[in-house]
């Protein structure tokens, strides 16, 4: 042992490293040091008490962490270790079909196809079957197929004609497969799983090569793998399995919670050892993540404490909109910063990714590098571009580079070598390709030809009312009579996919309020045209400015689940609002708060020493003003550790205000929230407000500024310390 396999590990993770035979439940709180229990473990057993490598099973979600671990393990033996088995699910279900595959009828050199393969494999067979694509996507029958594999009673639950749609393509599908020795990656499970309750023989094999089996996060395990991995650990019982019920957050992908249930009743003499010193967060943190995730039933208790000093108290920072909200996350940054935490240090967190786009708006005004973790930039997100895409076509039919983007999506049955004949036409022929568009027109085939001629008349339909009409209408009618809202409303998707499709359509929602922002305050006699045309330009510029910001310091944005496993010094939960966080669509069953719960709790417990909460009064959100009550999750927090700032008090209402109000909402009267600027003001200065444009100052009392702005804005109070007022002159 290069290293004293205990030195580093307190008495509960050595209690857990030197269980050696049995079933082990390690329930492992956030930041608890896990994986040095599970390397530590691994390394004991081989080192200390002389188990052959070859016997060990060690399993994990991502190659990343399996990496991790294997290095881990190597830097704590002396002698070099081979035959170990430290791997994720599906390389685990590779290796073994590689060998044994050809028990089910496949060759052993089989290949693996990824999604997109299966997808255009379903779309041929779709087609064989003379179905319609435009009808049946193959996107959304590829992914119940998948889930068809894991549980058959998928193809009886649809109604006609989709389920005989579905059980013909699914026949078809994995008759192909075979035939061409293929495998998908679900098949990377259920074709183990297949062969272990087949081949008694290949189980048997497999039981005695695998003598103790570890799994990591096993409450993220899905109904597949927990079968494939007890069927191995059925007799020996050597199973430890690390999981907390408290982070259990993927249940959308599948991920079974009541799996950690399973194994307490399939495993009945099992020990379990709480690990629940945390290693990464400030006692007033825990103290508030351990308030909150009580809440929670049905879980193993636990309460996290940790030896890192009180810290600071968790702050809450209520603000009047949601603009005031983003400028709050901004200053605080910003004096951060120049207190010396690093940009790195930071993160923004936020439920779903459409709620990023305020932020990355303020950001980029002030020039802090930022980067959005786990999915694009708000702005570069397809269905962003594509929308836009459509826009630059309202305001200009010859676009030939947006309408490049769009002309099959949705599809329109054009496909690549049709548009290169049309694009080859247009530029032989010196036209745009929207004037080769025309119902006598024949280089294309018929039924393409008429889907782009009902796309050029609805566009010219949008453009001809755009003058009659609210922009934000405009803009509805061409998500409406594209088709593209319809293309992501696809009832027959899976669960995953239909996540997918909704956090799409939340974003194109949000770029209402986008359209909202810039065209509030522009003069009534500006035409919706030149709105248009301006949006559009700065919103060209601002991607311009955007990849010129690019750097390796940067403020990490991200959802709460892109941050799991991650850690930050400082951690801004932001948007938590009832409807927003929880989820509107959780508030319906007591399960799912349970699991927003966990998620909230996850969000809380990645940061290492300053938490900041942050909502709103009112925002404006998917295209309409609101407000919201305070999420349900603040009010259940220890109130000793938070420190409240602002607005922080509860609603007593939740409303709505019309579609389309364009009344700018900025806050007045939020007072010892913001970090003191280096302006100094004073009377008969000249200012400029991002709001209410040019403005002089007439009066100063305390913290507070009279300022006459041009009309029709007049005299306003302000704070005079606001990063929206810049001194000029």
């Amino acid at each position: 042992m290069k290293n004293g396999i205990f030195d580093k590990l307190n008495d509960k993770q050595i209690e857990a490293v030197k269980v050696v035979d049995g079933p082990v439940m390690a329930v492992a709180g956030a930041g608890s040091g896990k994986t040095r229990v599970l390397t530590n473990r691994i390394a004991y057993l081989i080192d200390k008490i002389g188990i052959p490598a070859s016997s060990i099973l060690a399993i994990t979600f991502t190659n990343r962490a399996a990496e991790e671990m294997r290095n881990r393990v190597f830097k704590l033996i002396d002698i070099p270790v081979k035959g170990i088995w430290i791997s994720t699910f599906h390389a685990m279900g590779a290796k073994i079909l590689r060998r044994d595959i050809h028990y089910l009828g496949y060759e052993n050199d089989f290949q693996i196809i990824d999604d997109n393969d299966a997808e255009i494999i379903t779309k041929n067979i779709l087609k064989e079957l003379n179905y319609d694509v435009k009808r049946f996507s193959p996107k959304a029958v590829c992914s119940l197929i998948e889930d068809a594999k894991a549980d058959p009673y998928v193809l009886k639950v649809h109604q006609e004609p989709f389920r005989s749609v579905l059980a013909q393509s699914f026949e078809r599908y994995q008759s192909y497969l075979q035939r061409n020795n293929l495998v998908d990656f679900q098949d990377l499970l259920v074709l183990v799983l297949k062969l272990f309750r087949q081949e008694s023989q290949v189980l048997d094999y497999y039981r005695q090569l695998f003598k103790y089996i570890l799994v990591d996060e096993f409450q993220d395990t899905n109904d597949l793998q927990y079968d494939i991995v007890s069927l191995l650990a059925k007799e020996h019982h050597n199973l430890f399995i690390v999981g907390d019920e408290d982070q259990s957050i993927y249940a959308f992908r599948g991920s079974n919670i009541e799996n950690i249930r399973k194994f307490t009743k399939d495993f009945p003499e099992h020990k379990t050892v709480i690990l629940n010193q945390n290693y990464r967060s400030v006692t007033n943190i825990l103290k508030a993540a351990n308030s909150v995730i009580k809440m929670n039933k049905n879980r193993i208790p636990k309460e996290l404490f940790s030896q890192l000093g009180e810290g600071e108290k968790v702050v809450h920072f209520k603000a009047e909109t949601d603009e005031e909200e983003a400028y709050f996350v901004y200053s605080k940054i910003k004096s951060l910063h120049k207190e010396g935490t690093s940009f790195r240090d930071m993160a923004i967190f936020y439920r779903n990714n459409s709620m990023s786009r305020r932020f990355e708006d303020i950001l980029l005004k002030y020039n802090i590098p930022y980067k959005v973790i786990g999915n694009t930039s708000f702005y570069k997100r397809k269905e962003i571009k594509d929308i836009i895409a459509y826009l630059r076509l309202i305001v200009n039919m010859g676009d030939d580079f947006a309408f490049e983007r769009i002309y099959n999506e949705p599809k329109r049955g054009v496909g690549l070598v049709s548009f290169q004949k049309m694009k080859d036409l247009a530029y032989e022929s010196n036209l745009k390709m929207m004037d080769l568009i025309d119902d006598e027109s024949t280089f294309l085939p018929n039924k393409s030809m008429i889907r782009l001629v009902q796309l050029k008349n609805d566009l010219m339909e949008i453009k001809r009312n755009l003058e009659n009409q609210n922009l934000l209408e405009t803009y509805d009618q061409i998500l409406n009579k594209t088709g593209y809202i319809a293309m992501l409303e696809d009832n027959e998707a899976s669960s995953e996919k239909k996540f997918e499709s909704e956090r799409r359509i939340e974003n194109l929602q949000e770029f209402k309020t986008v359209l909202l922002d810039k065209i509030k305050d522009y003069d009534v006699n500006v035409s919706n045209y030149e709105k248009l045309v301006s949006v559009l330009e700065e919103l060209a510029l601002r991607e311009e400015t955007e990849n010129l910001l690019e750097q390796s310091e940067y403020v990490s944005l991200m959802t709460i689940h892109s941050a799991k496993g991650l850690e930050f010094k400082v951690v801004f939960v932001t948007c938590l609002e009832q409807t927003l966080f929880p989820s509107s669509q959780s508030l319906f069953e007591k399960a799912d708060v349970e699991e927003e719960r966990r998620l909230y709790y996850v969000a809380l417990t990645r940061a290492k020493e300053l938490a900041y909460l942050t909502n709103a009064r009112s925002r404006y959100m998917y295209g309409r003003y609101m407000e919201n009550l305070d999420s349900q999750f603040l009010q259940e927090m220890d109130d000793s550790v938070i420190e409240k700032l602002g607005l922080s008090r509860p609603r007593e209402v939740s409303f709505e205000k019309p579609k389309y109000n364009t009344e700018p909402h900025f806050n007045t009267a939020v007072q010892d929230t913001y970090e003191k600027t280096n302006i100094i003001l004073a009377i008969g200065d000249r200012v400029k407000h991002k709001v209410f444009g040019s403005g002089v100052v007439v009066s100063i009392q305390g913290d507070k500024a009279t300022i006459a702005f041009q009309a029709p804005v007049g005299i306003k109070v302000l704070m005079k310390d606001h990063p929206s007022i810049e001194k000029v002159g």
